[in-house]
């Protein structure tokens, strides 16, 4: 028997351990993406909401001081209504205005002329002088619009402190006459600032027209009235609000969210740390790292600590279940897993159920090796993958190989005998592609002689169907070949000499027949001596009498001819032949015999044209048979009641039928099959050969000879033919027929 086939080395495997360890971090660190991704859509979320909201403080500071803004100008337009001013009395006004500054969020009010000129101001008693201003941004404003408006920071012209103010023109027959005007210090604004309340850190600022700081939640000392950061001043320019990273004018980052009056065009600026804008998302960051470290290190411990078991209880069933192949019973030592163990346990009960069937096995190959030396079966296995051989010993005494000679295809071809060598090939060839093969072939003997072999084998294939390997057997059936032989023999002998037994019977009637054409010659050859006697012979009519004579003597010579066949013992090679013919030869022959015995013939050739592939002289002795047959059938039936019918025909199938019907007894129904058996006969002097004789021809022709009971009475026979094929002609087949035969061992 042949060793299991190795596998395939195998790439270097991953361990348990590492598989574990892949498995936490495959579980943790997508669990640990998954809420990053979900902190940092919340920061984004949470940081666009506040954005929002600090525009909206933004906003709401700026409409604050738009507020104040608004308010000073109302109370400064109904100041400019006073009867003192409208009549100019300035010294009036000066204390009407003294008295309403405490009403207005200011510092002072200042009335001034349209050339800059101040006519008076509630920082100074009335009266006393007051410098005149060069023409200011605000001036131009009111005197150009005829509108309110508000300054940028300016330093004031009597102290030089940084103020800005709020004017509105005082009308007079409506024409400008003068403007009055309310100024204040950024003081103001920065406690507007402080009543918000924003965060600490944040960074707020009020800018005027210009983009110089007026207000500051830090350092105001410092920055007031410097121009704020450049890239402010270009988002200022670009838009009214909005909101970028930038940096304070201390360095801070920040995040800047700015609105801008469409009145006044002043702004407001806050300004959120980047520190404490991200705090939120570094800290949690920060906890998911921490927590996913955490989680993988436990993970990772965990899975270093099972992973160690479980390689331990594997390494523990290695050696085991190597044993087990050998059928020893492993011992296997308790295991830290329920599985394992369970698995060891299995591996024991397998290690058993191995020996039972390694023993098992050894005694059925035992068996089979007393089995097979004692039929003398050679058994062998063609591996088609290796290309290799392996024969048993009783093959190679089989085949005549010594026990050290290799083995192989080839050299089992070179002992094939000749003529079989082409079909021993195809079969081969055949098995090695899958499916089951038997052939009976010859080889010839390194030592001489031939030997019968008888081979039989299958093929194994894989799973997709591909072959792998043909095993077979073979026996040697030259003894079995020999009684073959001999047994044909003596079945050509026994049919040849039952045709001429047959032929004996018919020796009354066959010199009947041949009498005819003997007398037909003479009695003309005597008419023709006559003639030729006379003076003046007519040789019209004598060449007539010869013609006669001829024709009577070729009649004379085809009976002999049909004779010497009938009577010759050398087989014939099948060859195609005309059915019909055959049939109205062997009526030809036994015509007399018939007439003597007061048999009346019909007969209906339906089968017209048709051919068969046949030895002639047996398909007519078969038909010579069954007519005498049907003849001796007939010994009991009354004169005039005798009759055969002789019939062919073509079968749905194409198969030809030739149908002998007596008028006898018929037969009886148990015996319908049994009258084809050897020695079984109804006649007192027959020997029971006939039918069966008959029976063997037609078998060997690949045909069917049976018989039945006629309805009325009688009993048929029947032979059955295989046709020509309809695209081969007789010519071509006779031609076929004699190389074939040549051809045969």
């Amino acid at each position: 028997m042949r060793s299991p086939e190795p596998h395939p080395p195998r790439r270097q495997a991953i361990g348990v351990r590492a598989s574990l360890a892949l498995l936490v971090l495959g579980c943790v660190l997508p669990m640990a993406a998954v809420a990053g991704f979900l902190i940092v859509d919340f920061y984004t979320r949470e940081r666009a909401q506040l954005l929002a909201s600090t525009v909206g403080q933004a906003r709401s500071i700026m409409a604050a001081v738009d507020g104040g803004f608004t308010r000073t100008e109302a109370a400064l337009l109904a100041l400019g209504t006073s009867h003192q001013l409208q009549r100019g009395d300035l010294a009036g006004f000066h204390a009407r205005a003294v008295e309403a500054l405490r009403d207005i969020r200011a510092d002072s009010i200042v009335l001034i002329e349209p050339g800059g000129k101040l006519l008076l101001s509630t920082r100074r008693p009335y009266g006393e002088p007051l410098p005149t201003l060069p023409p200011t941004p605000l001036l131009k404003h009111i005197l150009g619009s005829g509108q309110p408006g508000v300054s940028d920071l300016f330093a004031a012209p009597v102290d030089g402190r940084l103020i800005y103010t709020i004017g509105v023109p005082v009308r007079r027959g409506g024409a400008i006459v003068m403007t009055l005007n309310a100024t204040a210090s950024p003081d103001q604004l920065t406690g507007l600032l402080a009543e918000r309340k924003l965060p600490d850190s944040w960074r707020a600022a009020i800018i005027d027209g210009s983009g110089r700081t007026a207000a500051r939640s830090h350092d105001i000392a410092r920055f007031l009235g410097r121009a704020t950061t450049p890239a402010l001043q270009r988002q200022l320019d670009l838009a009214d609000e909005g909101g970028f990273e930038t940096t304070t004018l201390e360095g801070i980052p920040v995040y800047t969210v700015y609105s801008r009056s469409a009145g006044s065009r002043w702004s407001v600026a806050l300004g959120i740390p980047l520190d404490e804008l991200t705090a939120g998302l570094r800290r949690s960051l920060a906890w998911l790292i921490v927590a996913t470290l955490a989680a993988l290190a436990a993970g990772l411990v965990l899975a270093w600590r099972i992973g160690g078991g479980i390689a331990r209880s594997v390494r523990a069933l290695a050696g085991p279940a190597a044993a087990v192949a050998s059928g020893e019973v492993p011992v296997i030592p308790p295991l830290a897993l329920r599985e394992a163990n369970e698995l060891g346990l299995a591996l024991q009960q397998a290690a058993a159920t191995v020996r039972v069937a390694q023993a098992e096995r050894r005694e059925s190959e035992q068996q089979l090796a007393l089995a097979a030396e004692a039929a003398r079966l050679g058994i062998w296995v063609r591996d088609l993958a290796r290309r290799q051989v392996w024969v048993s010993p009783s093959w190679r005494e089989l085949f005549g190989f010594r026990p050290s000679e290799p083995v192989s295809v080839e050299a089992l071809l070179q002992r094939v005998h000749p003529d079989d060598c082409a079909a021993v090939r195809r079969v081969l060839e055949q098995a090695s592609r899958g499916g089951r093969y038997e052939i009976e072939y010859r080889i010839e003997l390194p030592q001489g002689g031939l030997r019968w072999v008888a081979s039989r084998g299958s093929c194994e294939t894989d799973s997709d169907g591909t072959p792998l390997r043909v095993r077979g057997v073979a026996l040697d059936i030259t003894q079995r070949k020999l009684a073959e032989l001999e047994m044909q023999q003596k079945q050509r002998e026994v049919t040849h000499l039952a045709r001429v037994a047959t032929l004996g019977e018919l020796s009354g009637a066959l010199a009947h027949e041949l009498n005819q054409p003997l007398t037909a010659i003479l009695s003309n050859a005597q008419a023709a001596q006559r003639f030729l006697r006379r003076a003046s012979p007519d040789l019209d009519e004598v060449d007539a009498i010869l013609a006669d004579i001829v024709a009577e003597d070729q009649r004379a010579g085809e009976i002999i001819r049909r004779l010497r066949r009938l009577f010759d013992k050398r087989e014939a090679p099948l060859q195609p032949a005309d059915v019909n013919q055959l049939v109205i030869e062997v009526l030809r022959l036994l015509r007399n015999d018939l007439l003597s015995h007061g048999v009346a013939l019909s007969s209906v050739l339906g089968a017209g044209g048709a051919a068969v592939l046949a030895d002639s002289v047996q398909l007519q002795q078969v038909l010579i048979n069954l007519l005498m047959n049907a003849v001796d059938a007939m010994a009991l039936t009354e004169a005039g009641g005798k009759a055969i019918g002789v019939r062919t025909a073509l079968d749905d199938d194409g198969w030809v039928r030739i149908s002998i019907a007596d008028c006898g007894s018929g037969i009886p129904t148990a015996a319908l099959e049994q009258v084809f058996a050897p020695f079984y006969t109804t006649k007192d002097s027959g020997m029971g050969l006939g039918l069966s004789i008959c029976r063997s021809i037609v078998a060997a022709h690949g045909g069917q000879l049976w018989a039945e009971n006629n309805p009325d009475r009688g009993a048929s026979f029947h032979v059955r033919l295989p046709p020509l094929p309809a695209r081969e002609s007789v010519p071509a087949a006779a031609a076929a027929a004699g190389s074939a035969a040549g051809a045969a061992p």
